[in-house]
């Protein structure tokens, strides 16, 4: 796959999962809403660290700044938390097979809400953390289907 080709799958992913985050969700189902944007940016830090950097989680973390009309900041220390936490693990999880890296993606999702409940708490809004493992668990169960979109899949 050619450079501009790659750009544009990559650039075409972050958009749906920016229209998949902002679509709403009600009831009981907002406690299971993954977070789309941060589920491709672990997919592509994963399966290529060597292209995709810390610099990058802290560029699409700002991006979902703007999208979602938080403080400057919030969602890019979130990702860029996160995306350390993958660039020290990126030796060894390009080689996972697909239940360890559901794995990764389970614990990085759930230290992503909690840092981000975190910060909404020290914002002064009250959040409980009882939504914690149904986010970080439907984030995990993305992988597979992110992974298939951009065409990074090791598995059949």
């Amino acid at each position: 796959m050619d450079v501009s080709t790659r750009l544009g799958t990559i650039l075409y992913a972050l958009l749906i999962a920016t229209v998949l985050q902002l679509v709403p969700a009600y009831g009981g189902w907002v406690d299971w809403k993954p977070n789309f944007i941060l589920v491709v940016v672990i997919v592509l830090m994963i399966n290529q660290p060597d292209q995709f950097s810390v610099i990058f989680a802290a560029s699409v973390g700002l991006f979902a700044d703007g999208v979602f009309g938080t403080t400057v900041g919030h969602f890019m220390l979130v990702f860029t938390l996160c995306g350390t936490v993958l660039v020290l693990l990126s030796r060894w999880t390009r080689y996972f097979a697909l239940l360890y890296r559901l794995l990764v993606v389970f614990g990085v999702s759930l230290f992503a809400t909690f840092t981000q409940t975190v910060l909404i708490n020290l914002q002064g809004s009250s959040i409980a953390l009882d939504y914690l493992p149904g986010v970080a668990l439907m984030s995990a169960l993305m992988l597979p289907l992110v992974e298939k979109f951009v065409d990074l899949s090791r598995e059949i």
